[in-house]
């Protein structure tokens, strides 16, 4: 049974409220796929037909960022 506080007016039932859950996010993360390095770059030679400036822009795209879940970085 609920407490009542006694006040100037009269005895009031004092009342607790509930905390509402935190909102869960819909989506789930992707799972990136599991390729080396080497295969990943391997395939983006097949894809820009051996141009090494564009198998660098491949690799690095934001594209391939979002894709893989990681940022890679090649050094010349």
């Amino acid at each position: 049974m609920a407490k009542t506080a006694t006040r100037k007016s009269g005895s009031v039932k004092r009342q607790g409220r509930r905390v509402m859950p935190a909102p869960r996010r819909a989506t789930q993360r992707k799972v990136a796929p599991s390729l080396t390095v080497g295969e990943l770059i391997a395939a983006a030679y097949d894809t820009a037909g051996g141009e090494r400036l564009e198998v660098l822009k491949l690799v690095t795209s934001p594209q391939m960022t979002r894709a893989l879940g990681r940022r890679i970085v090649l050094v010349r």
